[in-house]
C-alpha cells in the first residue's frame, strides 16, 4: 500500500469523510508530499537537491500519480520540493482516492486496498516498530506530522511529540528513510506561514 493511500485513508478513518473538515490545505500538502515521494520510489523524480528533477525513466502505469507527476515533468521551470507542494496541493486533494475500502467492505473486482481503521493501526505499528514495518507505512506518519495532521493518528500527543516520534522513525530505516525525510520536510516548508510547522532535517 502506497503512501498516498494510507494518507487517504487515515483522514476517512478519524473524521469518516474526506477531506478532514476546515483542513483542506494541510491535506492537499500532506498528499502532494505523498505523491512527490511515490515518484522519487517509482525512479520518475529526484528529490535530493535543492530542485525537484524529473529523470525521464521510471515506472508508469498508476493513473492518479501519473497525471501528477505529468505537471511537474512538463514544466519549463525547476522548482523546489515545497513549491511544488504548495502548487499541486489542490490538484493532489482532487485526485481519486487509491485503495480506499468501506469499512465493511470487501476489495472490489479482487482488486488489494485498505480499511480506514486498518491504517490507522497500521501506522501507529510501523512508527513505533520502524524496523520491523514498510516504509510507506512510516513515511505515512512523517507526512502527516510535516501537514500539521499528527492528531488524526496520535490525538493524545502534541504536534511537538508527534513530529519527535516519527522523526526517529524515519531515522530509524537509514537510507530508505530518506526520500520520506525529504518529502516531509517539503511538505513542512509549504507550511511554513502556518502555526505548527515542523523542522524536518535531511
Amino acid at each position: 500500500m502506497t503512501a498516498p493511500a494510507q494518507l487517504y485513508a487515515l483522514c476517512a478513518a478519524a473524521h469518516g469523510s474526506f477531506p478532514p473538515p476546515r483542513r483542506e490545505t494541510e491535506t492537499g500538502r500532506g498528499l502532494a508530499g505523498a505523491m512527490l515521494l511515490q515518484g522519487a520510489l517509482a525512479g520518475r523524480l529526484d528529490l535530493y537537491g535543492d530542485r525537484v528533477r524529473p529523470t525521464g525513466r521510471g515506472r508508469r502505469g498508476d493513473p492518479a500519480l501519473d497525471a501528477f507527476l505529468a505537471q511537474i515533468e512538463v514544466s519549463s521551470r525547476d522548482r523546489t520540493p515545497s513549491d511544488w507542494v504548495e502548487r499541486l496541493g489542490p490538484a493532489a486533494l482532487a485526485a481519486p482516492r487509491p485503495g480506499l475500502l468501506p469499512r465493511s467492505a470487501g476489495p472490489p473486482g479482487g482488486r488489494a486496498g485498505i480499511r480506514p481503521a486498518e491504517a490507522l493501526s497500521r501506522v501507529r505499528r510501523s512508527v513505533e516498530e520502524p524496523g520491523r514495518s514498510a516504509p510507506h507505512a512510516v513515511a505515512a506518519g512523517a507526512l502527516l506530522a510535516a501537514s500539521g495532521l499528527h492528531d488524526l493518528c496520535w490525538p493524545g500527543l502534541t504536534r511537538d511529540e508527534a513530529s519527535r516520534r516519527t522523526l526517529r522513525a524515519v531515522a530509524a530505516l537509514g537510507s530508505a528513510g530518506l526520500p520520506a525525510a525529504h518529502a516531509a520536510r517539503a511538505v513542512s516548508h509549504s507550511l511554513s506561514g502556518s502555526a505548527g510547522v515542523f523542522a524536518f532535517p535531511g
